[in-house]
């Protein structure tokens, strides 16, 4: 007769998954009938502790106490503490390690340290595919963990140096926009003034606009599409600028603040014709 014992837990007084411990093992008696005895399975600790006679098997869950991930990272640390070493060298001493752990009977099994042999090789195949440790012949040398220390700080310094730049532009166009709005202040107030004096002029230029600057004896050649919306400028080799309504207004200011001295040259762009579109000016 074959029985099952479940260890029920205290505080809600039903079969709990996560006990501290769950009883069973399965044991040959000798009239040839099988009996369950009991077996300790330590969750938190992720340790098994075996009582009565084995099954066939049972060392299997005392190895897989320890996955693949426990065993490569035990492998890792011994590589890199030697240096080299050698399959069997490696196997021998974590499987050692690993039964002086458990404290089982299992531990001494055959099956128990092929098993861990077994995963001892696994991970010792992931180690070397991931490029962590070298094989020369029957000898494992120890590699190195990937560093991206001299990648990382490239790209760092990459990303500086293009946050740099964008937070330089950002500060040279929140000039320009606080210059503009100098510039459209200042001929607010002056227009302001001449209408409270009654000098406001006649005729005057509606913003925005473009300015084309050449020089004063240049033949230029000027077409104008129907609907205004398009102008072509033929200066016929002679040097030229081309002025918007925010540089001209910042010139004046600056003209005004100095004292009427003289307003300083713009650059020059050469070329020989150029094709702008009106934006709302008249003379």
């Amino acid at each position: 007769m074959m029985g099952r014992k479940h260890k029920v837990d205290s505080h809600s007084g039903s079969e709990s998954p996560f006990a501290s411990s769950i009883s069973w093992s399965c044991v040959s008696t000798p009239d040839g009938t099988q009996e369950l005895n009991e077996t300790t399975l330590d969750h938190e600790n992720t340790s098994a502790v075996v009582t009565g006679s084995l099954k066939k098997g049972v060392s299997r869950i005392v190895a897989g106490a320890l996955g693949l991930r426990e065993i490569s990272s035990i492998v890792c640390k011994k590589l890199e503490s030697k240096g080299s070493t050698t399959y069997a060298e490696i196997a021998n001493e974590i499987a050692a390690e690993v039964s002086e752990r458990h404290n089982n009977a299992g531990a001494s099994s055959d099956k128990f340290h092929e098993n861990v042999r077994r995963r001892v090789y696994d991970a010792l195949n992931v180690l070397e595919a991931s490029d962590i440790i070298t094989k020369e012949e029957k000898a494992y040398q120890w590699k190195g963990l990937p560093s991206r220390c001299s990648m990382d700080l490239g790209m760092i310094k990459a990303q500086h140096v293009n946050l740099t730049t964008r937070v330089q532009r950002k500060a040279d166009h929140l000039k320009e926009l606080e210059e503009q709005i100098a510039g459209l202040e200042h001929i607010l107030s002056r227009n302001q003034k001449l209408f409270e004096n009654h000098n406001a002029p006649r005729e005057g230029f509606t913003l925005p606009f473009m300015l084309v600057q050449t020089k004063p004896h240049a033949t230029v050649e000027i077409e104008i599409s129907e609907d205004t919306k398009l102008v072509h400028f033929d200066f016929n080799s002679t040097p030229f600028s081309l002025h918007d309504d925010a540089f001209v207004l910042k010139l004046i200011r600056e003209h005004q603040e100095a004292g009427g001295q003289n307003i300083p040259r713009s650059s020059i762009h050469s070329g020989s014709s150029s094709c702008i579109k009106s934006v709302g000016f008249k003379l």
